[in-house]
């Protein structure tokens, strides 16, 4: 029996939301878009060009019955753990030959409705010394800047995704943070890290789809935000899509 319900009443959140959730079918996914798009302009910023790009690039894989569900949800986990035992340096994939190139002002890049240079999500800055800070990237990771952010310093391409979208620093010691690790495409959380060195290396804590049961991408659940309380030592505040 079809998942869809109505579809002519669906909203353009309602088909993302189909195309996040892997026991929805893939053609039912396919059927609601088309639906929407219908009735709704495929123009610059309708969601048109993004749900093509979609289509394209999970038909074959699903494929002839659109069945979505039988996706091992750790597949990327696995991935990263294998990449980390061909390639045991520790260090960021982006060093050494990679240079630079900008662009470094949105207004010169393009005509385009949407000329970003990258988002960034959230940020700290030390209350005792203002020239150290954090900051976390849609998809560029966590970075850290000791001189006020003249330059900036990222320690997390090692990981397994490059979303950063939440800091927690703790107030009674500035070398332990917290930073939720997610996929910059949907958001899906991969665990919260833990940093004791300032935000140099990481370590996953207990906090991790694994462990609580959420399926790894196969949930796409959501670490929105992390808080230390200000005044109890160690207690730490974690707010999710499942509460």
């Amino acid at each position: 029996m079809s998942l869809l319900v109505a579809t002519s009443a669906l909203g353009q959140s309602d088909y993302k939301q189909m195309m996040n959730d892997m026991q929805v079918n893939f053609y039912d996914v396919v059927e609601a878009a088309d639906k929407y798009f219908e009735t709704h302009t495929k123009g610059k910023g309708s969601g048109w060009k993004g749900y093509q790009r979609w289509k394209a690039e999970n038909e074959s894989k699903y494929y002839p019955d659109g069945n979505r569900s039988q996706i091992n949800p750790y597949f990327l986990a696995q991935a990263h753990k294998q990449f980390k035992e061909k390639n045991p340096v520790n260090k960021s994939l982006f060093s050494g030959e990679w240079r630079d190139l900008g662009p470094y002002d949105a207004n010169n890049i393009t005509s385009h409705y949407s000329p970003g240079i990258g988002r960034v999500e959230c940020f700290w800055i030390n209350p005792v010394d203002t020239t150290h800070m954090f900051m976390g990237s849609r998809s560029g990771g966590f970075w850290m800047s000791s001189n006020a952010g003249a330059s900036w310093i990222n320690t997390t391409d090692h990981l397994i995704a490059s979303g950063v979208n939440t800091i927690a620093v703790s107030p009674g010691n500035s070398d332990t943070v917290l930073i939720n690790i997610q996929n910059a495409s949907n958001n899906t959380t991969h665990g919260i890290f833990r940093s004791v060195d300032g935000g140099a290396t990481w370590a996953i804590t207990p906090f991790n789809p694994v462990n609580l049961g959420w399926g790894g991408l196969g949930t796409n659940n959501k670490i929105f935000k992390i808080v230390y309380h200000p005044t109890i030592p160690n207690l730490v505040f974690v707010g999710t899509s499942m509460g």
